[in-house]
């Protein structure tokens, strides 16, 4: 297996397991993979990750004000803020799930410290993974 650029390499690969699996496991998954999808970005080339803010209506990259509670003093609704939270939550498994009706898993709280917490669907946490992906290592 050769990689040519590792961050940007490492990162489409990750993607494509996640849009490839049929399985059982989808959060399992889709949280290790956030794990490459969210970190790699975050510490290699996190200057391409947008300061857009997330909209007081609507959503951005899967994010919403509604799902992301930024409470601490050093936080913001700035993209690359709430990235790099939820960056920490999920690296530090600071991670609850929120089962459905059928104890499926439907919702991912991820905290970080400081009163970060983002309340994301599992699609939610996908999209974001994949708009972040697809920004940072555009095809």
């Amino acid at each position: 297996m050769d990689y040519k650029q590792i961050s940007s390499d490492f990162a489409k690969r990750t993607k494509t397991l996640i849009e490839c699996y049929q399985g059982d496991s989808e959060v399992t998954l889709l949280l290790n993979c956030c794990l490459g999808l969210l970190v790699v970005p975050k510490e290699k080339d996190f200057e391409k990750i947008p300061l857009d803010v997330i909209p007081e209506t609507g959503d951005l990259w899967g994010l919403s004000r509604e799902t992301v509670s930024v409470k601490c003093k050093e936080c913001s609704y700035v993209l690359r803020d709430v990235i790099r939270k939820i960056r920490n939550g999920i690296c530090h498994f600071n991670i609850r799930s929120i089962p459905n009706e059928d104890n499926q898993i439907e919702f991912l709280e991820i905290k970080d410290k400081g009163g970060f917490v983002a309340k994301l669907s599992v699609d939610q946490l996908k999209k974001l993974a994949f708009s972040l992906t697809d920004h940072v290592y555009k095809p």
